[in-house]
């Protein structure tokens, strides 16, 4: 078997397999690099993302390699010979399953460089999130095997392709425990701790799924029927388990890691990668504030914001939002989107409840002065809001800042007026 599965992967349709799932990792990691960047639990959960497009290529690979031996009418040929008939069968599973594999994680390999230079956090037990995804397409190339074995059509491999496409599409986005078993369904974040039970019994699922598949591609029915009732026994537990999107924080992914001087800024160690340049961006800001009675005193990652908080709860902090805020190279990946969090602490929400003869556009407009103030005459919308305050001595300046940030407190939306005439 092993020169068969030697042969298989030098002439068969492992070394196409292989480009394809190389091309298809390379496209899907730099479409959202904002996924994975810098974090090693991102980059194994994003594996399991975009296994809606990964899984139907394995599918077509496998049913076209399954199919060869149909195509070229030899299937006589190989019954004659000595060696059981599910060994040829099983070593071009293997082979498309291994070229596929590991085409992608060449790929990926290039990924875990990068987020290898500034992670800040490998724990998450990352690993076995990511070789359920693996599971996966192993479970997907052995459902093309099947289909190419039984399924007598020269174009089945792109529509089994097609319509493994389609049934991940609606299990993942269906709003069901069924929604559970589809190998595409992310499980958590990149600060949650996954209980190691998801992934034990994802795995079994997709094990078991694929024994199960290509027992019935060899005819072998007894194994199926093994495989089977292996496949069922992890499956219901999945489908009537508490959702395990409501997985506990891990602890030490959340921990605050914060700037040693200047005004204090703290992200969770899994984003501490960026706390340089967010300190870069919110030091000066918060400097500008410093000693401003009611004005935020430190801006700390959003992540373990506490569930329901309001601003004014919590008005010394400015919770900064950075999902989706790094870059390939573990960069900042939008400055602006990190600014504008300081610019929502600084717009009042008086006017969102008036309508018609009580809307007064000058509460607006005094929320784009403080915006525009605060963020230093920059802000998109507002730019030049501001001119005018910015003129006065710095002293007026912030006791204007202090006035508005006590009138948007109470909600006083005559002083809100006075405030916008004023500068």
């Amino acid at each position: 078997m092993r020169r068969a599965l030697w042969v298989e992967l030098r002439r068969g349709t492992a070394p196409v397999a292989a480009l394809a799932m190389f091309g298809a990792g390379v496209w899907v990691l730099a479409v959202h690099p904002d996924d994975w960047g810098g974090r090693w639990v991102g980059l194994a959960d994003y594996l399991r993302v975009p296994l809606m497009v990964l899984c139907p290529l394995m599918v077509c690979a496998g049913a076209w390699q399954a199919g060869r031996e149909r195509r070229r009418d030899i299937g006589e040929l190989i019954a004659a010979t000595p060696r059981p008939g599910w060994h040829s069968l099983v070593a071009a599973w293997l082979a498309v399953t291994l070229a596929g594999i590991a085409g992608l994680m060449v790929a990926y390999a290039g990924a875990a460089v990068l987020v290898a230079r500034v992670a800040t956090y490998d724990g998450g037990a990352w690993w076995q999130r990511a070789s359920v995804g693996v599971l996966a397409l192993a479970a997907a190339s052995a459902g093309g095997v099947l289909v190419g074995r039984r399924v007598r059509l020269r174009v089945a491999a792109p529509i089994a392709g097609l319509a493994t496409y389609v049934g991940l599409t609606i299990l993942t986005y269906w709003n069901a425990p069924a929604a559970r078993l589809s190998p595409a369904d992310t499980v958590g974040s990149v600060y949650s701790l996954v209980p190691g039970w998801v992934t034990g019994l994802q795995a079994t699922w997709l094990v078991a799924l694929t024994v199960l598949l290509l027992a019935v591609a060899v005819r072998r029915w007894r194994v199926a029927l093994l495989a089977g009732a292996v496949a069922i026994a992890a499956a219901v537990p999945i489908n009537t388990a508490p959702s395990w999107y409501r997985a506990p924080a891990d602890p030490a992914a959340v921990e605050l890691v914060c700037t040693s001087s200047g005004p204090e800024v703290c992200l969770t160690r899994v984003n501490a990668f960026l706390l340089d340049e967010v300190a870069a961006v919110a030091q000066p800001i918060l400097a500008r504030l410093d000693g401003i009675p009611g004005a935020p005193r430190r801006a700390v990652d959003e992540a373990v914001r506490p569930p329901g908080d309001s601003v004014p709860e919590d008005a010394d902090t400015v919770w900064l939002p950075l999902d989706f805020q790094a870059t390939a190279f573990g960069d900042l990946a939008n400055v602006d989107y990190l600014r504008w969090a300081f610019g929502q602490r600084a717009g009042g929400e008086c006017a969102y409840s008036l309508h018609g003869e009580e809307f007064d556009q000058r509460i607006h407009q005094v929320d784009g002065i403080a915006t525009d103030w605060l963020l230093g005459g920059s802000v998109l919308g507002a730019a030049g809001a501001s001119a005018g305050l910015r003129e006065l001595p710095p002293s007026a300046q912030r006791a204007w800042y202090a006035d508005y940030l006590d009138a948007v407190g109470r909600c006083d939306l005559p002083a809100l007026v006075r405030l916008a005439e004023q500068p």
